[in-house]
Formats: C-alpha cells, structure tokens, sequence
C-alpha cells in the first residue's frame, strides 16, 4: 500500500517559491491501476516522484508498505528501490546498449549473477513479446517495442510496484492501446501495483480502477473511474470527461429546446450494468402523461462495467415531470437537470 499524508513539495524558482504539491493525501491499495490525471504543471510527476524518493517532500510524508520512504537509510532505500520499477514517456534507452543489455542493466547494478541474469531478460523479454529483438538496438526499434523494452527493463527486478510517467503520450493510438493492454496484463498475471500519470482521460478509461484529478499542485478530486466518469463534480474532471464522452447538448437543438413553450426539462440520466434504459423511460412514459425526446446517449465500458449517459428532454406539466423525475431515482438511475444558457 502507498500512503501520501499531507505531502506539499516547494521548489525554489530563481528566488521565488514554487508550490508543486499541496497538502496531498491519497491512498493506493495493492494491486490497484491508480490513474493520476492533470494539465502540464499540475504536481502529477512530482507525486509519482516521491514514490521513490527522486523527490524528497518539503513536508508530510510517503509510505511505501508502511515505511516512510524518506527515512530509510541508504542501504535500505536502495532495496526498496529494487521493488519499485518505473517506466517513462520519452524510453529512457541506451543507444549504445541492445535491448538484451538496457534490460539486464539494473540486474547488473544490484550484482546479480550472470546465469541469473540471461534466465531473468530471456524471461521478461518473450513475456512483452520482444524475445526475437534482444540483440537489436534502440535504433532499429518502433516507439512501441522502445516502450516494451522500457517495461521489461521495469520489470527485471521483480517490482510490485510499477510507476508509469505518460509512458504513452508518445505513441500512436494503436500502439498506446496495445501498451495498455500489456500493463493490465502485468497488472492481472504478476499482481504488480501500478501508478499511471497521464493527461488522457482515455487512457483513464482504458486501464484505471481509481483516479486522481490534479490542479495547480492539489487533488480537486479522486475516486472510482466508474464514479468519476458518471458524476463528476469538479469543471476540470467534466472537462476531462467531455473528451471520451462529450454529453453537451447538440448546439443544433438548443434553439429548439428553448423554443418550447410547454414546461420542460433537459435531465442527464445516468445507468449502470444490467439497468434497462428502454424499460426506464417506457415506463416512464406509461405512468406519467410525459413527451421524451433523446438528445444524447453513450454507452461506455469501464472497470469491466457498462455506463450509460442519456439526456433528454421531458415534457409535461410540472407535477408530471416531477413524477417522472422520482420514477427514476425509485429505478436507481442517476438523475440531474441541466440548465440550457
């Protein structure tokens, strides 16, 4: 488990004091794919930084299974280091080496011996699918088998815990679903703790049981993805959401819908799982003497659960609208107005 407890981390900016951590506190459970979402400058790898010490806090500490990571002796943080792998956004590859030596490298610093070493990179290599590649270098390699080698590299000490610095921003689509992909197979085969840093909420959406959105050094707000993509509280998390799933009213219809002249609504239903959308708003439609129109629907796959936003327009008088409204909430289905400008 990874504890921050009131962690803030000044740094000194040509004589002014730059605040890039304030007052964090978060917890990571074992096992867990933990997104941390932010713009440029939003503290994100500086916490992913004192994970592992690369960052020393100005105040509060960071707890790695119960030790304060900024305690420990040397000796002691240098084993600690061997179980904390970390893979990055630009590869991080030496040029001169080929692949078989940039992932025995950190094998080679802690003294392993070499029988140990060839078993461990042919290992780890035919398990991120380079095997054929491991006397070729970086050079002769695409971005996304540059990123396999980064992993591997990771990979190589036996970590449980993994910290990913947009390790994907480079790549292509295609490759970065690829990627993905092979870090949930880490995560579900090896049971290994990663912590993904990125500015993409569809790499959130990808991977992630639990986020963490950052702003200006701060967690404005934190939670199961699943949660987070169907109520999001903060503007800078709607916004965020808005880039998978854009649920504004089509401009196209606003003039319509403020034109109306008989009292209406426009709700933004939320469904979860097995919730049958169709059986809700046709039930609701039987009931009440209501008009429905959909102006929206997307449904999505996160954390391996199905998540629906509908928005609709309902029209009625006033009281029948209301029924409709505690229809849906007695239907668990999430229900919030939303005010057209």
């Amino acid at each position: 488990m990874i504890e921050f407890r009131n962690v803030s981390k000044t740094f000194n900016n040509g004589g002014s004091a730059v605040e890039a951590l304030k007052d964090i506190n978060l917890t990571i459970q074992d096992g867990d794919i933990y997104g941390i979402i932010g713009f440029s400058g939003a503290g994100k790898s500086t916490l992913l930084r004192t994970i592992n010490a690369l960052e020393t806090p100005s105040s509060g500490s960071v707890l790695v299974d119960g030790e304060d990571i900024n305690r420990l002796s040397k000796q002691r943080l240098r084993e600690k280091r061997k179980n904390i792998g970390m893979i990055f956004q630009q590869f991080n590859l030496l040029e001169t080496k080929t692949v078989y030596d940039n992932v025995a490298l950190p094998l080679k610093l802690n003294r392993v011996p070499s029988k140990e070493i060839k078993k461990r990179v042919d290992e780890i290599l035919k398990y991120v699918e380079l095997e054929d590649k491991k006397k070729v270098y970086p050079s002769k390699l695409s971005g996304g088998q540059k990123q396999r080698v980064g992993i591997a590299r990771a990979l190589a000490t036996n970590p449980s815990i993994l910290l990913s610095d947009e390790s994907t921003s480079a790549l292509d689509p295609k490759t970065t679903g690829a990627i993905l992909k092979l870090l949930k197979k880490i995560n579900r085969e090896l049971g290994i703790t990663i912590i993904l840093i990125t500015h993409e909420m569809n790499v959130i959406q990808e991977i992630c049981n639990h986020v963490a959105v950052m702003e200006n050094g701060r967690i404005v707000e934190k939670g199961e993805v699943i949660e987070i993509f169907g109520s999001p509280k903060e503007n800078i998390t709607k916004n965020f959401v808005k880039t998978v799933i854009n649920d504004s009213v089509p401009e196209i219809l606003v003039n319509g819908i403020k034109s109306e002249k008989r009292f209406n609504k426009v709700l933004r239903l939320k469904f979860l799982d097995s919730e049958s959308t169709d059986s809700v708003l046709s039930g609701v439609n039987k009931k009440y003497d209501v008009e429905t129109n959909i102006l929206f629907a997307n449904i999505s796959e996160i954390q391996d659960r199905v998540l629906g936003i509908i928005i609709i327009q309902i029209i009625g008088a006033e009281s029948e609208v209301a029924g409709a409204e505690s229809y849906f909430a007695e239907h668990n289905v999430g229900c919030r107005q939303i005010f057209l400008d």
